[in-house]
């Protein structure tokens, strides 16, 4: 049994669900591959439309942002939709091993949506690694094999059926069912409790 979890850090509840994973893994024992994707680009395959195009959804999910952040008791602050470029440091996820990737995703996100730093600047991916919460060695530049994967990460988050982030896909036993968006994390640990018989 193994759970994708699929993410881009634009995307502010990516953010929160990041947040609640360790308890997830912990409560269930169920291990978690964070997996990289290009929001945007999955809208388009999907045909979905970004929350920022629709301004009465728009300002439910920030008042919904604001609401989950103080109940989760964590950090938060608004970054207007598509005002900063993911893909330099989701291609660093890209090529991490999963371990890795969970750490550094957890920090790129805490550092992006509690204001720790400010994408819409030059150079925030590299305040993030001069603060040392992250390996040197880390610090890669983008290439073309990092786009390359993060194109086919997104490819099989929309084949699985994925529309938006954060999207969780749970697999057990040849099969596999799809649970979207932080309201759906307790279903998606109660069933996989259910399935463990616990």
């Amino acid at each position: 049994m193994r759970i994708d979890f699929y993410f881009d850090f634009i995307s502010p509840f990516s953010y929160l669900a990041a947040e609640r994973i360790p308890d997830l893994q912990q409560s269930t024992g169920v291990e978690v591959s964070w997996i990289p994707i290009n929001l945007p680009r999955l809208f388009k395959l999907s045909g979905n439309t970004p929350p920022a195009m629709v301004p009465n959804k728009a300002r439910y999910l920030v008042k919904d942002l604001r609401r989950q952040a103080k109940k989760m008791q964590i950090p938060f602050r608004l970054i207007l939709p598509g005002s900063f470029d993911s893909r330099p440091a989701l291609g660093i996820a890209c090529v991490l091993s999963d371990a890795d990737r969970a750490r550094y995703s957890s920090v790129v996100f805490k550092s992006l949506w509690s204001g720790d730093v400010d994408p819409r600047q030059d150079g925030w991916l590299q305040q993030i690694f001069a603060s040392g919460r992250l390996p040197a060695a880390w610090n890669m530049a983008l290439n073309e094999d990092m786009l390359t994967t993060l194109q086919a990460n997104t490819l099989q988050a929309f084949e699985a059926g994925a529309f938006g982030a954060p999207t969780f896909v749970l697999h057990y036993k040849k099969r596999s069912e799809m649970y979207v968006g932080i309201d759906h994390m307790n279903d998606l640990r109660a069933r996989c409790l259910e399935l463990k018989g616990r």
